[in-house]
């Protein structure tokens, strides 16, 4: 039995999160939680750390659109070495409703 508080999915979404000096970080999300997302980083990052975030999401239709641009502002739960890249842990701070729907969907979607 789960005892997170937001069911998530398995995702394999890209994304970048933009730093404090404005560098692109590349990142590939791999389950994500109306709450918050994990994804794989080639860096560590620090705990509680606020990041800007884009994520591509694709569309719900499964279409052959191209994926949503999704920016978002999270802060680092967790960071933990795996191999070569970290396994990192975010929640979300600032998302839009409508990319809140969108996620909300996705989630729903598959855990019909």
């Amino acid at each position: 039995m789960e005892l997170r508080r937001n069911p998530r999915i398995t995702v394999t979404w890209r994304g970048f999160l933009k730093t404090n000096e404005g560098h692109l970080i590349p990142v590939r999300a791999q389950n994500v939680s109306e709450s918050g997302l994990m994804m794989l980083c080639p860096q560590s990052l620090p705990v509680s750390k606020q990041f800007q975030m884009m994520l591509e999401v694709p569309c719900i239709d499964h279409s052959d659109a191209p994926p949503y641009k999704v920016p978002c502002r999270v802060s680092v739960l967790h960071s933990i070495l795996s191999g070569d890249s970290f396994r990192i842990g975010v929640e979300f701070l600032e998302l839009s409703s409508l990319h809140r729907d969108l996620i909300a969907a996705w989630v729903s979607l598959t855990n019909k």
